[in-house]
């Protein structure tokens, strides 16, 4: 019985499965929460470290190197020119220092690179850069002309020219400096800010990760609960599956022990592929098995393929039949009453195939029919059974426009041989006619004992000719016949026949044995032991 504290099954599988869509949203959620955390704690890293490598490059100050640069090789210079206006130096290393001023100075395409970025800052200090660097050229240019005359007057000017731009240089230095100054204190701000979004990112991260912790911890317990709960609900649901197993177990032995102990056969087959669910134990052994085979299909089950092929097409139109009588193909077969019907197993079409032995029934059938249908003493068809195949036989050569041909064969002086050698006698020399009968007959020619000493044969697709000749083939061979007596003799026997021939459409059967029977009269009033046809004037007789 369960406990009230306890839920029930249902109830935890509800609960599981609400706790799981929970779940799910909750996890949706964070994963939402940690995929922007860790997209703004990129984004915060990556702008700390741009910033970063900003300052960490060596063209930071190549704005202040190069003005600073500037300012020394033009102090350089322009003493270098005033000690040349003197005399005190040579012109040729004047103008090597203007050549490497210039160089400095120039930035035309083929000039070396130089990352100056006071040109887009401070166009006043460039254009007084380019004023000087055109002067240098200028100066240059002057000072390597030969043969100069007024050179001490050149040297002047260029000390001149020179010395006119200490001042301007001078004010470039300045402000150069304090550009790169106040362009170092924004890069440190911005590198502030982002090292100020980088820890707010971090905190974010820090209280994401805590409440994700305490979540899962939070989760972690009710996971606890749950399990515990669906630990006890499974122990619970195995007993009871053990104990409808156990049930089910017994039922199934039980139900097994029932079909096995039963004389019917019960087979449970799949109709596709022919596995084999069930089979009891009669059926196994009178198919000769020793165990439940593998497979086994409907038409091999039965002996006769047709009826198989009969079965399955019923069992397709309607899904069951009742009774139906077939050979099993067993060694030897035997006869059942078979009912069959489709059910559903495990998804699958199946046949549940259940039968009764009747070879005892068909057997007596098989006789009553024999003894209905057949003479006891010779073995051929009697009067009934004879005329009813005659009946069919010439009707099919009626409607198919075939010949046909009729024989009315007796014995002759039979009743003497009752009368002299006995009835057994008798009834040997009925036996023997008959084999003599059926040694010449066709296996489609239809022969039968009418009645004492007389005989009929009905020939299919035989004319009047090949009737006259089959008649002597008998006549012959019942003439052949020796049968030794108890006292000594040999019997010998003769027979009259009549022959006639059937004329379509109108004669019928009676109307055909009426003809050869006249003719039989006739042998015998001629002389008997000889066969005759049938002649219209014989109707006065």
């Amino acid at each position: 019985m369960k406990s009230a504290s306890t839920p029930s099954g249902q109830e935890l599988f509800a609960s599981q499965k609400l706790m799981g869509t929970r779940h799910l949203r909750m996890l949706r959620w964070v994963l939402g929460v940690v995929l922007l955390m860790a997209v703004v704690a990129a984004s915060a890293l990556w702008l700390a470290q741009h910033q970063a490598r900003l300052l960490s490059r060596p063209s930071q100050h190549n704005d202040l190197w190069y003005i600073a640069s500037v300012n020394n090789e033009l102090s350089r210079v322009s003493l270098l020119a005033q000690e040349a206006a003197a005399g005190d130096t040579s012109i040729d290393e004047l103008v090597l220092r203007l050549e490497v001023l210039y160089s400095v100075l120039d930035h035309s395409p083929t000039a070396p690179k130089v990352n100056v970025q006071f040109r887009d800052t401070l166009p006043e200090t460039a254009n007084t850069l380019d004023e000087l660097a055109r002067a240098v050229d200028a100066s240059a240019k002057q000072l390597e002309q030969p043969n100069n005359a007024n050179l001490p007057a050149t040297l002047r000017q260029v000390a001149t020219g020179l010395q006119r731009f200490r001042e301007p240089i001078a004010q470039a230095v300045a402000d150069v400096h304090l550009a790169s100054t106040l362009e170092a204190d924004r890069q440190r701000l911005r590198l502030l800010l982002s090292f100020t979004l980088l820890s707010l990112a971090l905190i974010v991260v820090l209280v994401g990760t805590g409440i994700i912790i305490w979540r899962a911890l939070k989760d972690r317990e009710v996971a606890l609960q749950t399990s515990q709960a669906l630990n006890e609900a499974n122990q619970l649901l195995e007993t009871r599956v053990r104990e409808r197993t156990r049930q089910i177990d017994e039922a199934h032995n039980l139900l097994t022990f029932i079909l096995d102990a039963s004389p019917s056969d019960v087979a449970l087959i799949d109709a596709q592929g022919g596995q084999v669910h069930y089979i009891n134990r009669r059926l196994m052994e009178r198919l000769g098995m020793h165990q439940q085979p593998q497979t086994l299909r409907l038409q091999d089950l039965l002996h006769d393929a047709a009826t198989g092929q009969a079965l399955r097409q019923a069992l397709d139109e309607s899904g069951q039949i009742d009774g139906v009588e077939a050979q099993i193909a067993s060694t030897p077969p035997y006869w059942s009453s078979l009912s069959d019907q489709l059910i559903e197993v495990e998804g699958r079409l199946c046949h549940l195939l259940w039968g009764f032995d009747i070879s005892t029934h068909k057997r007596l059938e098989h006789e009553l029919r024999l003894l209905a249908t057949t003479d006891a003493l010779t073995g051929l068809n009697n009067r009934r059974a004879f005329l009813d195949k005659a009946e069919v036989l010439l009707e099919h050569c009626r409607r198919y426009r075939h010949a046909c041909g009729a024989l009315m064969i007796d014995i002759d002086h039979f009743k003497t041989v009752n009368d002299r050698h006995g009835h057994q006698a008798g009834d040997e020399a009925l036996r023997a006619t008959a084999r003599a009968i059926q040694s010449v007959l066709r296996d489609a020619d239809v022969v039968g004992r009418l009645g004492g000493e007389e005989f009929a044969v009905l020939l299919p697709n035989a004319d009047l000719q090949g009737t006259l000749d089959t008649g002597e083939r008998v006549r012959q061979a019942i003439s052949a016949i020796t049968l030794p007596l108890p006292d000594g003799q040999t019997l010998r026997l003769t027979a009259s026949l009549g022959v006639a021939s059937f004329q379509p459409p109108a004669q019928t059967l009676a109307q055909l044995l009426a003809q050869a029977d006249q003719a039989l009269y006739r042998a015998k009033a001629e002389g008997r032991n000889r066969a005759v046809r049938y002649l219209p004037e014989m109707l006065d007789l």
